[in-house]
Parts: structure tokens; sequence; C-alpha cells
């Protein structure tokens, strides 16, 4: 869960507690809203149709008004991958109505136990919608190693009309925490979003050295299945001390398959750089399986001709939450213009990165009088294998689910009209909906259903059942459980969750 899960389900919070508190009970007239203790929170692929991430939530140092909505103090989140492999802790820290203001996320290594990354957020600049969402302002993002406590980056995200716009990043070198090694300012007004969630479109990122000169343009086109994937990445890299471009890199995603978390599972990346003026420079596949890269191929050109081949062997390497090679080995093979086998070299890496043993095996040549190979005629042997097949589902018309049996009316009871409360914008737009049903006046389920800035177009809904929420005779607070599901663009599942009083 991210935070901005974690932010909305902080929303939900109170929606589900007004609920509680607003519909009196027939045995006990204006129960007050209760405080939650705990809950678990499944959370689903972007298509819905695998388990991403199981996790624990607390509230037990969260403060609840007497109606139940949240006052202050914190809320807690830990997430683990389906198998049991920590993932990250979250925790947010709350404000006066319970807006989020600072928060911590520890995130875990992908290897063994341990933190990889702290990555700090600062909400204070945030203004929130009625509806507990951000609608513009910035957040402050920092990150620090670990071990060390030094910062590593530092930057913001700006947001406008309920949408993030823009962002930047400032790298700092390792050693000090502060000299800056390298910026990266990212424009996100190209990107087709639907709240948070990405659907198509193209991110700008521009790239600059500690000086500010500008070290490269892209532009990251993202597939148009509204699954958030990318489809390919196009850089031209610039010169120093001039805006002349030095080569152009183009890496095609279409060929990979991607795990429940939208992380590389497995497939090809293909690489092509050419020069200023679109000669060929180099062709690379970086193969993946298992979500680790596997092995990579490299095609070297000068003058249109083919001048050497290396092979990556990633088989005997274990890699970081960066793909970067540690507590391991790999194999590099080098191959001449005639594909003829070179040399070969073993490099083997400590926990941190750092190479502890290099060895290299070289290899007699044979000469042979042959033409070497043209680009057009290296180029006929790539192949590009489709992706593999990853339970990808296409966007649905925003068809809200059917209630769940458990929130249906039983036999001998008196279900009344679902009541709506709507809550608008200043504007005069619809942003959210809350429409609650209730049996012999007691409230036993609910949608929570939040709108575009077009007021019309379902950003997300929540399906809440409330019947197992109880308000014993002679007591003001209930106890029990809420069960909640929450549907992407009104139709695809991203998360379940039970909250417990």
């Amino acid at each position: 869960m991210t935070v901005s899960d974690t932010i909305a389900q902080v929303g939900l919070v109170n929606h589900v507690n007004s609920i509680v508190s607003a519909t009196a009970s027939p045995t006990q007239p204006g129960a007050a809203g209760g405080a939650f203790k705990n809950g678990t929170v499944t959370t689903y692929s972007p298509d819905g149709s695998q388990k991403a991430a199981v996790g624990f939530i607390s509230f037990e140092k969260t403060q609840f008004a007497s109606d139940g909505s949240i006052t202050g103090g914190q809320i807690f989140h830990s997430s683990s991958t389906p198998e049991g492999q920590p993932i990250a802790s979250t925790t947010i820290q709350l404000g006066p109505g319970g807006k989020p203001t600072q928060g911590e996320i520890q995130i875990n290594k992908r290897q063994g136990q341990g933190v990889f990354n702290v990555v700090n957020a600062d909400l204070s600049a945030v203004q929130w919608t009625d509806a507990g969402k951000i609608g513009s302002g910035a957040i402050g993002l920092a990150t620090k190693d670990p071990v060390s406590g030094l910062r590593t980056t530092s930057g913001s995200i700006a947001f406008q009309n309920e949408k993030f716009t823009s962002g930047a990043v400032t790298q700092y070198s390792a050693k000090d925490g502060t000299t800056i090694e390298s910026l990266t300012e990212l424009d996100f007004t190209g990107v087709a979003l639907l709240g948070f969630k990405v659907n198509g479109g193209q991110m700008k990122v521009t790239r600059k050295r500690a000086d500010q000169s500008v070290s490269s343009n892209s532009q990251v086109s993202f597939l148009e299945n509204g699954l958030g994937r990318i489809k390919q990445v196009q850089t031209a890299n610039l010169a120093t001390g001039s805006n002349q471009v030095t080569s152009n890199v183009t890496a095609d995603y279409s060929a990979i398959s991607y795990n429940a978390r939208n992380e590389i599972d497995s497939g090809d990346i293909n690489i092509d750089v050419t020069g200023p003026d679109q000669s060929p420079m180099s062709h690379a596949i970086v193969s993946f399986a298992g979500a680790v890269p596997k092995t990579a191929q490299t095609w070297r050109f000068k003058g249109g001709v083919l001048a050497n081949k290396t092979v990556t062997d990633y088989s005997n390497a274990q890699f970081d939450n960066h793909n970067r090679v540690v507590n391991g080995s790999i194999k590099v093979d080098v191959f001449n213009a005639a594909e003829q086998h070179i040399s070969s070299t073993a490099v083997s890496y400590d926990q941190n990165g750092a190479v502890t043993n290099k060895q290299t095996q070289t290899f007699p040549v044979t000469a042979v009088a042959t033409a070497p190979k043209t680009y057009q005629a290296v180029a006929a042997s790539w192949t590009k294998p489709p992706a593999k097949p990853s339970a990808v589902a296409q966007p649905q018309s925003n068809v809200a689910p059917t209630a769940t049996a458990s929130a249906a009316a039983s036999p001998g009871t008196s279900a009344a009209a679902p009541q709506t409360k709507n809550i608008t914008r200043s504007d005069g737009t619809l942003e959210a909906t809350v429409a609650t049903t209730s049996q012999n006046g007691k409230p036993v389920s609910a949608v929570v259903t939040h709108y575009d800035s077009d007021g019309k177009t379902v950003v997300s809904s929540y399906h809440v059942d409330l019947t197992q929420v109880v308000v014993a005779a002679g007591q003001s607070k209930p106890s029990g459980s809420v069960s909640l599901q929450e549907f992407m663009g009104g139709t695809i599942l991203h998360s379940e969750s039970v909250f417990n009083y």
C-alpha cells in the first residue's frame, strides 16, 4: 500500500465513522462513532486479477474524536508479498481534521532482511479537498541511507486540480550527503491521469549535471491500457558545455511482462543507440526472468558494421532494489567483429555492490578473411518475442459491482432506500458521494464514490459492509469490524480491507 493509498484510507475511516455516528439505532439513539484498533489490507495488481501485497494497519496511536473522526496521532502500515517477503512499512503523522502532515516509508531489501532505503514525505504544504484528497500544493520528499543516515536525494511533487503535474529530484554524493551529483526534473502534464492512476500519455524527464547544464532529455511513453506500464523511453544525450546531441537512445518495453506489483517480471528490453546522424552505435537485449536480469547481449557498431559483441550472464548474481549486482558474480564474454570468442571475464561483488575479484581469460583468434557484418545483416538476427501473458485486463466501463450478499436485506427486516450525501467542490462539480443503506434504522452498507475534476468520471469507489458493526445495549461505542472493497474506476478491484473496532 502506497502513501496515496494510506491517505485514501484515512479519509475513508472518517467517512465510515461518520456513517456509524450519524445513524441512530432504535436501541441506542445517537450512538457515537468508534475508534478503530487495527486492520488488514490486501492490494491487487493493476488489472485486479492477482494479489500484490498483504498488510497490517494499526490505529493504536491514532487519536479519535467522540464522533469517531480522526483528529491526530499516527497510522502505521506494514506490507509483505503474498509469499511473506517484507516490502515496506509506512508511518503517517496526522494533524487537525485527520489530515496527513508527515510520512516515513522504510523500504525493505529485495534480498534478505533489513531496510534498503528510507523515504520521508512532508505533506504540510498540501491543500486538501473536502473529501480528503490532495487538491493542490506540493509534497516534499527526501531519502536517506538507513546505515549511514546520510541524505541520498531530496525533491518534491507538485499537484494541481487533484493531479500531480511536475516533480524534481536532487541526487547527492553517498560520501557526504551534501555534494550534488545530478538533478532530475519531471513533467507530468502530458500523462493521462485518472486521479493518481496513469492511463497513458507521455512524461518528460530532464536530467541535469551539478552545474545545472542539461545532460539528457527523455520522453517516457505509457501503454494506453490504464495499467501504468511503460511502452518506450526515448532519450537524447547532450554534450558537456553545449546542447549538441551526442547519442539517441530508444528503449522498447513492448516485450516485457509485469508482476502483480507492476514490476518487470520477464521478457526483453530492446535498447537501440544511434549517433547524432542516426547512424547505429549499438543494440542491446536485456532479458529478465523472476523479476531480475538474467542476460544482456550488446552489439556495437562502427561505420555501419559490427565492431564487437558482449554477452553478460547474471545467473549467479543477486540484485538490490535498483537492480544493481550484489552478493554474487557475473560473467562477461566478448566476441570480435567476426563473432569469434576473444575473452571471458568473471567479476565478483560484495553485499554493497563493490567489486571484490576480477579475472579475465583470453582465447586465441583464427584470422578469417570475411567481410565485416553490416548493421542490417546483424539486425536481421534479432528477434522480439511477445510479452508473456500477464492476465492483463482492459479498463471497463464504470459500472459499480453488485452488492455483496452480506449486505443484502434479510427476511423480516425493513430496508430503507439508500441515503446519499454529496460532497461538491468550490466550482460546483461533484467530488464524492456517500450512499448509505440501512435496515431497521441501522446502517448495513455504504458506497463511497470519488469523481474526477469533471464531476462525472469515477476515479474510485469503496463498497463498505457494516453488517458486522455492533452497538450493544447500554454502550455508546461500536464494536465488531468493517469490511471494505476498493475499485479503481469503479470496476477494477484494487484492495480489500477489514478494520476492527
